[in-house]
């Protein structure tokens, strides 16, 4: 007996200390909160002719819908039909039709969003914040207050990208908003998210810390990554939007939700880079383990395109290439000298994915 109770000590002990490290860096565990895995289907609708009405009918394990504008009740009947609930909330920006824009100072509030590539169009009533204000933090701490209380499973915080707005369009936030501080930002986010329960995204994952963000953030939104991307390089081609940043999270068993847009493709299977949408597209899309689906620019509900979900749309033989392709026993051949990790996965699925049978 003295053995075995010297031995439950230990063990004791040893709990105690993984608690302790578990609550220094944020986590919670394991099933603290809803974390979508890769392959998850994914509807997106934040406006439409009535705020807050949303279209219940689409076939969609995670609905993304507008925070503010939808009730705890509508919520409620989506939980009821088997679906998970992320709210949207711009983090990075204030809007002027906002419950809450009164709180942000007026300090706090610089220029406005760009609705363009070359920033030519912007969007009307809405300003970047400077996201190191601590008065600004506590405003939008109440935003994540307010998805608790409704029953959000998840949060997509918006306009996580001042910082390289600034680099783009020369300040164009009028904030000095630099890398660490944008990253510090993100950080403070997944860190606040979590500690009410709820898990939360990353929009447009970029060059930003890739592996620490896919570590920090429980799933991706990527919009236009395949639009932009150049094809001649592959998918995974490291550009401005390129897709393969995502892979950080898609390694860690976690969803990315990928973006693209009918005003770009048009509503039936056009080209555009020279890939097709969305046989070609699809099927590399899903054997990298990314939920990708077409979506009209406004965000509307109604999607009935032909062809509008990849998921609808799978390779024969590919749906697992994501899965072997992250062992490092199988990506290890592929990684070259200076290669990153994910690099190295990135050519493997596109190995892979070239030997695969298309539907």
């Amino acid at each position: 007996m003295g053995l075995h109770r010297y031995l439950m000590s230990r063990v004791s002990i040893l709990l105690v200390l993984a608690a302790i490290w578990r609550a220094s860096i944020g986590v919670r565990g394991a099933f603290a909160w809803y974390i979508p895995p890769p392959g998850t289907s994914f509807y997106w609708q934040l406006s439409g002719s009535q705020p807050g009405l949303v279209d219940m009918t689409v076939n969609a394990q995670v609905y993304d819908i507008d925070g503010f504008a939808t009730s705890a009740a509508t919520i409620a009947r989506l939980h009821a039909a088997g679906r998970k609930v992320v709210c949207y909330f711009s983090f990075g920006s204030a809007e002027d039709y906002r419950s809450d824009y009164s709180q942000f100072p007026r300090s706090t509030l610089g220029g406005l969003v760009c609705n363009s590539d070359d920033c030519s169009e912007v969007w009307e009533g809405e300003r970047w914040l400077d996201v190191r204000s601590s008065v600004v933090r506590s405003v939008l701490e109440k935003r994540v207050q307010l998805a608790k209380r409704k029953g959000c499973d998840s949060i997509e915080p918006d306009n996580l990208d001042a910082w390289s707005n600034n680099i783009m369009y020369k300040t164009i936030s009028r904030f000095k908003i630099t890398a660490a501080d944008q990253a510090n930002f993100n950080f403070w986010i997944a860190r606040t998210v979590h500690k009410y329960g709820m898990s939360v995204g990353l929009k447009n994952p970029g060059s930003l810390l890739p592996a620490q963000m896919g570590a920090a953030f429980d799933w991706a939104l990527v919009e236009q990554c395949n639009q932009y991307s150049d094809w001649s390089q592959g998918l995974w081609y490291s550009g401005k939007y390129g897709c393969d940043y995502a892979n950080e999270f898609v390694v860690r068993g976690k969803a990315v939700f990928i973006a693209e847009y009918t005003d770009s493709w048009g509503t039936t299977a056009g080209r555009k880079n020279g890939i097709q949408f969305p046989q070609a597209m699809c099927a590399d899309n899903n054997a990298h383990g990314f939920t990708t689906r077409l979506y009209n620019m406004d965000l509307e509900p109604g999607y009935r395109y032909p062809f509008a979900d990849c998921l609808r749309h799978k390779p024969a033989g590919c749906d697992g290439v994501w899965r072997q392709c992250i062992k490092p026993a199988v990506y290890q051949p592929f990684l070259q000298s200076g290669m990153k990790r994910w690099d190295a996965v990135g050519q493997c699925m596109r190995s892979k994915v070239a030997q695969c049978a298309y539907k």
